[in-house]
């Protein structure tokens, strides 16, 4: 896993796997997530979203049938279409 300290984000596009966000603020962001390992100590996050690919995106697929994840639910936003 890759370290990322002190990083000061706004607006970034930024992905979550095999990173570990160490003294960070990401703000009004897009967190990227396709389902790696990744882990945060002393991060702030300010009105960011989730973007879901891959095996998170199944998983929350699979959530979403059993009723347990809405669809758009805690600022998690649908994939991209597939190209």
């Amino acid at each position: 896993m890759t370290n990322v300290e002190g990083k000061s984000a706004t607006g970034e596009v930024i992905s979550l796997d095999d990173k570990n966000f160490i003294n960070c603020r990401l703000t009004n962001c897009t967190l990227w997530y396709s389902g790696a390992d990744f882990a945060m100590a002393n991060t702030k996050l300010a009105n960011c979203s989730v973007t879901l690919s891959g095996a998170a995106q199944r998983t929350a697929s699979l959530l979403g049938l059993l009723g347990v994840l809405k669809a758009g639910a805690g600022g998690l936003n649908p994939p991209p279409p597939i190209q």
